[in-house]
């Protein structure tokens, strides 16, 4: 099995552990993971980059990529717009403007890594001659990963998975959040996404709202493709994973709400503060009992730092920004937590992949998430509120029902272990093991290995 991804350990993206976590259970099921990935720059990083490399790895160099031009240019501007913004330039500037944008727009199909092509499939065609694949499967976003999977299929003719971790295509200005898009770029990229789908022998989504949606672009494409297989969480970590007394996390009886991950994109905790400071003025919420709690790069968010946020809601000191934390601690933080809090706003079709160690961890969760994927989630697993982003009103009601029970003394909600336990990787990894069995029930084979100089 070669495993085709940029993204893998010791980088600490939450793709590269979905990858690695796959990799590292599928041997339960007979496979035995050849990794195709980049070389990194830095060092391993302790026990997050041990235990998973049950297979081998084979990393490659990156040439440079003109898109690096594009991270020089942005200093000239503050944000990324969905047209360059032009307006009160001479009629000349304007046009220098656009064609640097339209220029830009290109050189960002489909990102910015496509610099690891020519060594990823050199590397990988040896590995497929070498180690005798049986099977190809490639995990993007960085889209690169999905090419160099295409190439290497076409070359070998090995059966392929594309897994799609995110959707690829969205709209032009969903894509425009993220980087340079113009007409031309966007339908660049909708075509190099139907060469992959029409490929690859089967489309894994992580929804099925995703897969849905493939499906109709792709009408032509048989609908039995595309396939739902969801992110998860790693088991094994959280067995090893101490129990921690949450009363060491409650400081003098606080009420804790904790957000983990980085606040990127829309995603901001100012309705939430907004909410709190609604409670406080009309005496239903004591100030003095509340903490909250941000693990991870959450500084600024939607382009304002979070320590103004909350100074201007009067909550500076019952804010806390403790900054990157090892996977265990901050895992362990999420159990000593009263309340998760989820942000999603603008994900319809995808699911953070800290959804599911939220739900992990059985504490009831708070999302802020439209209609779609996250909502249907978390309904189905209960223990969870899910409050529309715009809708403060049902904000402030879900937070205080939340804080009246936990001042009661009353238990609160917490999701379903039974509907949680699905989404062990060791449980998905066999989900995957199907996949490439051609639709067989896969049932773990510990004792299935096979010999050296193999992969299947």
């Amino acid at each position: 099995m070669l495993v085709i991804s940029y993204l893998y350990p010791p980088s600490e993206e939450m793709g590269a552990q979905a990858c690695a976590q796959i990799a590292r259970y599928l041997p339960d099921y007979g496979w035995t993971p050849i990794v195709l990935t980049v070389r990194q720059p830095h060092p391993d990083r302790g026990r997050q980059a041990e235990g998973i490399r049950r297979g081998t790895e084979i990393r490659t160099a990156v040439l440079p990529h003109p898109f690096a031009m594009y991270r020089a240019l942005r200093s000239w501007g503050r944000s990324i717009q969905v047209e360059p913004v032009d307006e009160g330039l001479p009629d000349e500037s304007r046009r220098r403007s656009r064609l640097r944008y339209w220029a830009l727009s290109l050189l960002a199909v489909p990102d910015a890594f496509t610099g690891w092509i020519p060594a990823a499939v050199l590397a990988g065609w040896r590995a497929i001659r070498r180690h005798r694949v049986e099977h190809l499967i490639s995990s993007g976003p960085p889209w690169t990963s999905h090419l160099v999977g295409l190439m290497l299929a076409r070359l070998s003719g090995l059966p392929w998975t594309a897994h799609f971790r995110d959707p690829w295509v969205m709209s032009r200005v969903e894509m425009a959040r993220f980087k340079p898009v113009s007409a031309q770029s966007r339908r660049l990229e909708a075509a190099l996404e139907r060469m992959v789908v029409t490929r690859a022998d089967t489309v894994v989504c992580v929804t099925e709202e995703h897969a849905a949606l493939l499906r109709r672009v792709h009408a032509q494409t048989d609908a039995s493709k595309f396939v739902t297989i969801p992110n998860g969480f790693d088991g094994v970590e959280w067995e090893e994973l101490a129990g921690g007394d949450r009363s060491d996390a409650a400081e003098g009886g606080s009420f804790v709400i904790t957000y983990a991950g980085t606040l990127y994109d829309r995603r901001t905790p100012a309705p939430l503060f907004r909410a709190l400071r609604a409670l406080i003025d009309a005496g239903e919420v004591d100030r003095e009992r509340i903490r909250i709690d941000l693990l991870g790069r959450c500084d600024v968010a939607d382009g304002r730092r979070v320590s103004d946020l909350a100074a201007e809601c009067g909550l500076s000191d019952c804010v806390r920004l403790t900054g990157p934390l090892r996977s265990s601690d901050a895992l362990r933080r999420m159990t000593q937590s009263d309340l998760l809090l989820l942000l999603a706003e603008g994900l319809t079709l995808q699911v953070p992949g800290k959804t599911y160690e939220y739900l992990r961890a059985g504490r009831p969760v708070l999302a802020l998430a439209p209609e779609g994927a996250v909502a249907r989630l978390l309904r189905r697993t209960a223990g969870t509120w899910v409050i529309d982003p715009a809708d403060q009103i049902g904000l402030i009601t879900a937070l205080r029902e939340a804080y009246r029970r936990w001042a009661d003394g009353t238990e609160l909600p917490a999701p379903d272990p039974a509907a949680v336990a699905a989404f062990d990787r060791r449980i998905l990894a066999g989900r995957f093991a199907e996949v490439f069995a051609g639709g067989a029930t896969a049932a773990p084979r510990p004792e299935s290995r096979p010999q050296a100089g193999e992969a299947r």
